[in-house]
């Protein structure tokens, strides 16, 4: 399961900043969340459950002006950090240009953090992501991975395409590189996933085949950073 962000949410998104919220009536924001579960908590390409399942919920506050903040969790299974949750908090806008606002854009900040763990546990990333038609690209970076002072950076591609009414072939790829890579694994290396998506009653219904290209010596097949090849299976709710 992808942490926070997806077409679908940006586009439902007005957003706003905290300081904007505070001097906009109520009125005209947009309070949003979700709920799921999944089998697994894959984090570009490997677990923070230790291939258990996983509780998540997000919240988001939004306006038409395009700002936004919000906040997701999760329970997590991570040695390193010796957690047990993890709640990120994000800001961020979001808007469209082109000819009838084909493409869509965002910018976020995202802070993750393990409540109840030591500080160095915490670091931002910021993100810039573009939709367009049933692309959608997006470029991360942190210059100060896990609170180690090293860059890490993230390139990832979707697609999304409707074979039926109401279900969609999904496919992704993304690029992990740069020191943080190396200071996990001694390696940059590729996530990957192809699924079908579907919503029944209400409720989002996925199921994903998704693995990385890390090599042999790197392959964990159990326990925390679980990261072979596996099946995702994910149901949410959006209210």
């Amino acid at each position: 399961m992808y942490k926070k962000f997806n077409k679908k949410r940006i586009a439902q998104l007005a957003g706003l900043t905290l300081a904007t919220a505070l001097i906009t009536p109520l009125a005209q924001a947009e309070v949003s969340g979700e709920i799921g579960v999944t089998n697994d908590y894959r984090f570009r390409g490997i677990s923070q459950t230790a291939g258990d399942f996983a509780v998540q919920a997000s919240i988001d506050y939004s306006m038409e002006s395009g700002f936004f903040i919000g906040a997701w969790g999760s329970n997590v299974d991570d040695e390193s950090y010796d957690a047990d949750v993890e709640v990120d908090f994000y800001a961020g806008y979001a808007g469209a240009f082109g000819e009838d606002d084909a493409v869509e854009y965002d910018f976020t900040l995202t802070y993750y953090t393990y409540p109840g763990q030591d500080e160095s546990t915490k670091y931002l990333e910021a993100s810039l992501g573009f939709y367009f038609a049933d692309f959608h690209f997006a470029q991360w970076y942190t210059n100060d991975y896990a609170n180690a002072d090293v860059s890490l950076h993230y390139s990832e591609l979707n697609y999304s395409y409707e074979f039926i009414e109401n279900w969609s072939i999904d496919a992704h790829v993304g690029y992990n590189y740069g020191d943080g890579a190396d200071l996990d694994w001694g390696e940059n290396y590729v996530d990957y996933s192809i699924g079908v998506s579907t919503e029944i009653g209400g409720v989002g219904l996925s199921l994903a085949w998704l693995d990385t290209n890390l090599s042999s010596d790197n392959e964990i097949k159990d326990g925390p950073w679980k990261n072979e090849g596996t099946i995702l299976a994910t149901a949410s709710y959006a209210f």
